[in-house]
């Protein structure tokens, strides 16, 4: 493995690391976050789309509702 590039992360970040990442060093506890943030982006799209089908899912689902409740109203008035 080569050597790391020393950077300069800001305290706060490395604390919200270990958070996410307990049990590490500060070190690999960054690491692990910017390894998996690939996997959390791609998830975060799948779930978003998957709203939006939700949506639509809805909308249809009150417009099917609407127009049984049309229909029920005039088997009523028959």
């Amino acid at each position: 493995m080569r050597k790391p590039d020393p950077l300069e992360i800001p305290q706060h970040l490395i604390v919200q690391a270990r958070l996410y990442a307990p049990g590490r060093s500060d070190l690999d506890a960054v690491c692990h976050l910017l390894a998996e943030y690939p996997n959390l982006a791609a998830e975060v799209r799948k779930l978003r789309s998957r709203v939006a089908d939700l949506d639509r899912e809805g909308a249809d689902f009150d417009t099917r509702l609407a127009a049984l409740q049309e229909a029920c109203r005039a088997i009523l008035d028959l």
